[in-house]
């Protein structure tokens, strides 16, 4: 019976590399020395290919042999598998701090915030491949689980017995006014009249900055007067004079000049921990040891 993977049959790679070598000498006596085989040993491991294939792969006459058509292509197959394999072989071996995928998650406030260094950094090493997707907590954690992202930076501490969890900084939280405003006598009644410009995690957000600074309000007493969800576009609204809102400190610093908003002075400063997650028992390939170096420096407060 062939071996068969998802419906598919796997080609026997001892006949295969019979066959190579075959094609490659063009003879049975010396493919049979190369591979320290009888001469009815390679022709039995090229009558076993040709019954797994179902297809006739060398044409002889007399002593000698053509590749048929189908041989040809199987040749040319098995040459790219043995120079992918050696490629494999040898990567694998290798473990390069400028070599490779690079694979990362995080929020997209931080996303924006990394990836400008990040990219500075690949290009200094074109052989590195920079990932980073934008995405919630929970999400994050899946993706490191997966194995589909080395690295996460999650904004919650995670009790997971597979995964190492490491504090690596904070994230202020921002409440950001139009210019006009007074960033430093800011009362409740002006965050009324101005109203919300919210987006996903603006309610969230907003409330932590309340019970902090205006325990005797909630989030929900705040009219809303804007929504996007494109972190790029929330702050428009506000340099134009209409509304305010909160984001973390990356998302502000990476959208706009300061020249347009004023962020306010608050009493007491609110931020979110970061953590970094990956895998507790699965080995950090070297080409990551800069951007951890980065990341830690770039968000430590």
């Amino acid at each position: 019976m062939p071996v068969m993977f998802n419906g598919i049959i796997m080609i026997n790679q001892k006949w295969l590399t019979t066959f190579l070598k075959l094609a490659e000498t063009g003879h049975f006596t010396q493919t049979a020395d190369k591979l320290f085989m009888t001469q009815p040993g390679v022709s039995q491991h090229i009558q076993k290919l040709e019954n797994q294939l179902n297809t006739q792969l060398i044409q002889r006459f007399g002593k000698r042999f053509e590749l048929t058509d189908a041989g040809m292509q199987l040749q040319k197959y098995g040459e790219q598998l043995l120079k992918q394999q050696e490629q494999l072989l040898s990567d694998i071996q290798l473990d390069s701090a400028f070599i490779g995928e690079c694979r990362f998650a995080c929020s997209g406030s931080l996303a924006m915030w990394l990836y400008p260094d990040f990219i500075d950094y690949q290009l200094l090493h074109p052989q590195l491949h920079v990932s980073i997707e934008a995405a919630p907590n929970k999400r994050i954690v899946e993706q490191v689980l997966n194995n589909d992202i080395e690295i996460g930076i999650v904004t919650q501490f995670v009790s997971n017995s597979e995964l190492e969890v490491t504090p690596v900084g904070f994230e202020k939280l921002l409440m950001v006014l139009p210019k006009s405003v007074d960033a430093d006598d800011l009362s409740f009644e002006t965050l009324l009249s101005l109203g919300l410009v919210s987006h996903p995690d603006a309610k969230h957000y907003l409330q932590q900055v309340m019970s902090c600074n205006f325990d005797d309000y909630s989030a929900d007493d705040i009219p809303l007067t804007s929504y996007v969800n494109q972190l790029n576009q929330i702050l428009m609204p506000i340099t134009k004079g209409l509304g305010f809102t909160v984001l973390p400190e990356f998302a502000v610093n990476s959208v706009y000049e300061q020249g347009n908003i004023t962020v306010a002075n608050l009493p007491k400063v609110v931020k979110e921990p970061l953590f970094m997650i990956r895998k507790k028992h699965r080995p950090q390939p070297k080409r990551y040891d800069w951007f951890i170096n980065r990341i830690k420096t770039l968000v430590k407060s």
